[in-house]
């Protein structure tokens, strides 16, 4: 397991960090591998229309900012088959995406709906998600990357979207989990591969404080206070 230094608020921790976990199960504090989105401060909006009328093999594709405050550009007069205008739909967005190692938060223990009260309705209009949100790598590469002055102020707990972490499995480094990137993930069994490990129940306990501070804007909590009180005697 990582070791950690004395100036994080995992090394207060009692009880180790990271934990192995061999439960097929989905739960929370779970350490798994997805594809998550890359999000633009704007979004962009992807138009394909096919190049000749008979043909769906080729099409054109135009990428646009899309402004909240302007519309989304027209819906093209020849759709491509393989992307329906789907109905209800405005536009489609465009957006990068990568598989990366994310934490489990929440969403994991829905109720199931009775198939009575979803009889004659799309599947897609019920499907189950859970939340997830994303760890991304330290080392800089030219302008990729955390400036390591901005990190260790991260882990002190500076900062409510950025927690400092080292990541246990076997390709695990020194990362940053992104709160303010929560995003839902498709409960299915192929959408996600678990990595073997999760959080303590005190990490957990930790996590849910840290959670209530990017929601709340307040930073409160039992673990929190300590480690505020604990970073302000060592300056």
């Amino acid at each position: 397991m990582p070791s950690y230094p004395e100036d994080c608020i995992q090394y207060l921790a009692n009880d180790d960090w990271w934990v192995t976990d061999d439960s097929n199960v989905l739960h929370r504090g779970m350490l798994i591998e997805t594809y998550v989105q890359f999000y633009y401060q704007i979004p962009f909006q992807l138009v394909a229309e096919r190049i000749a009328h008979d043909d769906h093999t080729t099409a054109r594709f135009a990428v646009s900012s899309l402004n909240a405050s302007g519309n989304a550009r027209p819906r093209p007069s020849l759709p491509v088959a393989s992307m329906p205008q789907l109905q209800g739909a405005d536009c489609f967005i465009f957006n990068r995406a990568k598989k990366r190692p994310c934490l489990v938060l929440g969403a994991v223990e829905q109720k199931a709906v009775k198939k009575v009260l979803t009889r004659g309705m799309s599947k897609a209009l019920t499907a189950p998600f859970f939340l997830v949100a994303p760890f991304f790598g330290i080392p800089q590469k030219g302008r990729s990357g955390y400036n390591p002055q901005f990190v260790d102020r991260i882990i002190h707990a500076e900062y409510s979207a950025f927690f400092w972490d080292i990541l246990p499995h076997e390709r695990g480094c020194e990362s940053i989990l992104r709160l303010d990137q929560i995003q839902p993930i498709g409960a299915h069994h192929h959408s996600y591969k678990h990595l073997g490990y999760r959080l303590s129940e005190e990490a957990m306990m930790v996590m849910d404080e840290r959670l209530d501070w990017i929601i709340s804007g307040e930073r409160r909590g039992e673990f929190l206070s300590a480690f505020h009180t604990l970073i302000t005697e060592q300056e």
